[in-house]
């Protein structure tokens, strides 16, 4: 698991080093940095084994110096510091200096070699089983494409979701991700969660000779119907479904907005599959505008069904030289926020004063 994130000098943040747990919520204002530090990770994932640089098949980020690089401070290099929790002081540093990469180990591990230390070997199995799911991702369609070069792999906007489930369906889950104990299938679980977040259930269809697999959708007890003929937020769910019940152990998952066309109800029941799949060793990072999301967190440590311990809460906000500033949300035992900040998800009580003439 990742223990700490250390950036300095990439886009908008300066110096930020975050401290993570096993559920990471990234909130905050718009062009704060929330996309910044994920893309941090995803920069460090696309260089860790080949060095792809600034732009590679994770991310681009343009030019070095007039577009990455932040403005408001003298620095030569953009750097990017992981250092996981398996190993004490296990830490691997990243930094871009203009189109070079340089990847060293930031921290002691004897005299060994980074590729012969075990510790370091911990360093690079994590970051190189990040999984990502963007903003972007697709939703209702007639059809949906399988994928042959890798049978686990959901894609970056969750295009292969439908196909990862048909193949895997009736492949049996690890122990911790059994929640349903009627069935300890990867469709039995997705279906429980699907029928939990928002009454819906789906059957997939592999059409044979083709390049394409179709899927159907049950709400309640009605009639199954194509994905174009119920909301969308069913179609935007699957993927985060799928992408989180196929993980590995110690896969990082990222996931952008996952409240996207969700019912606030359905955000919030959300938030406690997010919760039960960071417990079972998978870390989680979550950007979101969701006030829901937010308070769902706060409604499973007052109900006691989770550990304000597992979650960090980061809140980014930008100074008045454009530069990134990270509050880090502490809770009571009954989820009251203890250290408040303008902005953080108040606007419903700033309307609400308007309102009453307050």
């Amino acid at each position: 698991m990742i223990k700490s994130i250390k950036i300095s000098a990439l886009k908008s943040i300066e110096n930020l080093d975050m401290q993570c747990k096993k559920l990471n919520i990234i909130a905050g204002t718009n062009s704060s940095g929330k996309s910044t530090a994920v893309q941090a990770l995803l920069l460090v994932s696309q260089n860790v084994l080949s060095k792809e640089g600034l732009n590679g098949s994770r991310v681009s980020l343009g030019e070095f110096k007039t577009e990455a690089k932040n403005h408001n401070i003298v620095a030569e290099s953009i750097d990017i510091t992981i250092t996981a929790i398996d190993y004490e002081d296990c830490s691997l540093k990243i930094s871009f200096l203009g189109n070079t990469v340089d990847v060293t180990d930031d921290k002691l591990c004897g005299a060994k070699e980074l590729l012969g230390c075990e510790a370091d070997k911990c360093v690079y199995r994590l970051l190189s089983n990040i999984k990502y799911l963007s903003c972007n991702r697709i939703g209702a369609q007639d059809t949906y494409a399988k994928h042959y070069v890798n049978e686990n792999d959901i894609g970056v906007n969750g295009e292969y979701a439908l196909y990862c489930l048909h193949k895997s369906n009736n492949v049996q889950l690890d122990e911790e991700l059994i929640k349903d104990s009627s069935s300890e299938t990867l469709l039995a679980q997705v279906n429980y969660w699907l029928e939990f977040v928002l009454n819906t259930t789906i059957q997939i269809e592999d059409i044979v000779g083709t390049d394409v697999i179709k899927a159907r959708y049950a709400v309640g007890k009605s009639r199954v119907m194509r994905p174009k003929n119920i909301g969308s937020g069913v179609s935007y769910l699957i993927s985060i479904l799928v992408m989180c019940l196929i993980a590995g152990k110690d896969d990082i998952l990222i996931i952008e907005n996952p409240e996207i066309h969700l019912h606030p109800k359905a955000q919030s029941k959300l938030c406690e599959f997010l919760y039960f799949i960071a417990k079972s060793g998978r870390q989680i990072f979550i950007e979101t505008h969701s006030d829901h999301v937010f308070n769902g967190i706060r409604v499973g440590i007052a109900t006691d069904s989770m550990d304000k311990y597992d979650i960090a809460v980061n809140f980014f906000e930008l100074d008045k030289r454009n530069c990134t500033i990270n509050t880090v949300i502490d809770f009571g035992s009954k989820g009251q926020i203890t250290n408040h900040v303008e902005g953080l998800f108040d606007q419903f009580d700033t309307d609400l004063d308007k309102m009453l003439g307050i």
